[in-house]
């Protein structure tokens, strides 16, 4: 059997080590303080992390339902009080947030950036690693707020939008979608339509945790569409190898020491 084809009995065990509760609390207790003369508890700040190559889902306090994507984390507090329901995000999430007017959802991500809901359906991406924030708006209303010169810009967004921030150069960039490609990794999909082979290899890695070397660099921008629901990372990688004169390989080097396989594509 092939070392790099996935056996049943192997994503069993992954899919049950896949996802890792860590409760953060100061001092390792509740805190309990007294406000107004009476006594309140402070809420844990639990941590869900996700494994690469995985995906999970979980119902916020709020009963929010988040979806998180290959190797993403979400802290957030076991009951939101105050006047804001805030968590924090590393990677991929499709949130599907709970309406409350009088309580502000808010999704803190890396680069110091963030993004405020009332109550919607949206997708962000903001691994911490990568040079691009970018939040896929499906229904509702959010606004994209982000740091410039000392000061606070805000970027509201309208369904069917998608907007992409790099935050070394401050570049903001709005353009329409479907939705459909962004987010149909939480239902274990790729699609793409007419997509660069660089932005497709990009979500095919996260979905499968391996990384690709692109040889030719003139085949980044070559454009493909396809579908695949919940296959074998070489069945997909066979689709370019049947619709174009893209090859691939895997890449033997034992001096390599990393969790991720890498591929070649030449």
């Amino acid at each position: 059997m092939s070392p790099h084809k996935r056996t049943t009995w192997l994503q069993w065990i992954q899919r049950i080590a896949a996802v890792l509760f860590i409760p953060v609390v100061a001092a390792a207790t509740l805190l309990v303080y007294y406000q107004n003369g009476e006594e309140s508890i402070s809420p844990q700040i639990w941590k869900m992390n996700v494994k690469p190559g995985m995906t999970a889902s979980l119902t916020l306090p709020d009963s929010t339902i988040v979806y998180l994507n290959s190797g993403s984390s979400l802290s957030y507090p076991s009951f939101f009080s105050g006047k804001k329901r805030e968590v924090a995000l590393s990677g991929e999430a499709y949130f599907q947030v709970t309406p409350n007017a009088n309580k502000k959802f808010i999704v803190s991500t890396p680069h110091q950036s963030r993004i405020e809901v009332l109550g919607t359906c949206f997708n962000i991406e903001a691994y911490e690693q990568d040079n691009e924030i970018t939040t896929t708006l499906i229904k509702g209303k959010v606004n994209f707020l982000y740091n410039q010169n000392d000061s606070t810009r805000q970027i509201a967004l309208s369904p069917s939008q998608k907007l992409i921030y790099t935050p070394e150069t401050n570049k903001v960039k709005l353009t329409k979608t479907t939705g459909i490609s962004e987010t149909a990794w939480k239902e274990n999909k790729i699609i793409f339509d007419n997509t660069p082979l660089e932005e497709i290899l990009h979500i095919v890695g996260k979905t499968y945790n391996v990384e690709f070397i692109i040889k030719n660099k003139n085949l980044k921008k070559r454009k493909f569409t396809g579908c695949f629901n919940n296959q074998p990372l070489e069945r997909v990688l066979e689709h370019f190898k049947r619709s174009s004169t893209i090859r691939w390989k895997y890449i033997q080097d034992e001096e390599y020491k990393n969790e991720k396989e890498r591929i070649e594509i030449y």
